[in-house]
């Protein structure tokens, strides 16, 4: 009996400590994996915030040679920020304009045998145009869309920025460290606010790089915050309460564009119901009132003489 309890607590001894082996070495793995992963995003982040990232290169080149409206900073603005974008875009709308001319023609010869064939050239041709504006169609969709998603990230961008001022940093600091987080979670916006702070290290005053920012992402948010960094810097009023009041001013604009899109929505909704809604329900009320009539007329019988 003795031997049998001896036995079984060197069998509980050697699973505690067999436990505690694997349990060690697996923290130490994740410990490893977490700072192996760290380390990687933290040499990408400062990949993005080198002078030397080709999409910082890339936009400023673009920069200096083109104007706003130019196609360079609207594939920008739609969140394409890489060298080889507006070749990409131009291969892509030649193939567009080529297939569907292309297909077009072969679509107008089945379904029309008898025509002649510059005329199917022709017309195939008229839809080849239409498709190379659709391209720019599309680019401005994307411009649009990305402007509404940055849009609804810069008041989170002020809010961040704030709790860094109040935390001791400055401004330009503050801003570095707000790029760092968005690059993880929102890397085209990331990226500009990396811009900001590579400008400000070149010696950039921040209302301009901050302007530089508002043409990049199509802001009026962020112009108009430009403007308030330099009348505070001119003015020398606190910095932190000019962003605590502007921060204060997007959160109300926020929810005004939110009860905006609400008060908007019976509207809408409106067409949608009288054309979908309406005629099936009035089906639904008349049919039964018609098969009545129907059936009391061809119960009727003509009177008997």
């Amino acid at each position: 009996m003795t031997e049998n309890v001896i036995y079984l607590m060197v069998f509980l001894a050697v699973i505690i400590i067999a436990f505690t082996i694997l349990t060690i070495v697996a923290r130490n793995r994740e410990i490893t994996r977490n700072i192996e992963a760290a380390t990687s995003s933290r040499g990408a982040d400062n990949d993005i915030f080198s002078s030397d990232n080709e999409q910082v290169s890339h936009y400023f080149n673009i920069q200096k040679k083109n104007q706003p409206d130019s196609l360079e900073m609207k594939l920008i603005a739609a969140g394409f920020l890489t060298k080889g974008a507006p070749r990409l875009f131009h291969i892509s709308r030649i193939v567009a304009v080529v297939v569907v001319t292309l297909v077009m023609r072969f679509v107008i010869v089945r379904l029309f045998p008898d025509i002649n064939p510059a005329g199917a050239v022709l017309i195939a041709a008229v839809f080849g145009g239409i498709s190379f504006i659709l391209c720019s169609a599309v680019l401005d969709y994307y411009v649009r869309k990305t402007e509404i998603q940055n849009r609804k990230l810069f008041p989170d961008f002020m809010d961040m920025l704030i709790v860094c001022v109040d935390a001791g940093l400055s401004i330009e600091a503050a801003i570095d460290r707000v790029a760092r987080e968005f690059i993880t979670t929102k890397p085209v916006f990331g990226t500009h606010l990396a811009i900001i702070s590579l400008e400000v290290r070149a010696g950039r005053p921040l209302h301009e790089a901050l302007t530089n920012f508002a043409y990049r992402v199509r802001l009026e948010e962020a112009r108009t915050l430009s403007t308030l960094f330099r009348q505070s810097q001119e003015l020398g009023a606190s910095v932190v309460r000019t962003l605590r009041t502007y921060s204060k001013e997007m959160r109300q604009m926020r929810l005004l564009r939110a009860e905006e899109k609400a008060n908007a929505l019976p509207i809408k909704m409106l067409f949608p119901m009288a054309v979908f809604l309406f005629p099936v329900n009035l089906i639904i009320v008349i049919v039964p009132i018609v098969i009545t009539v129907l059936r009391l007329f061809q119960g009727l019988r003509p009177p008997s003489i």
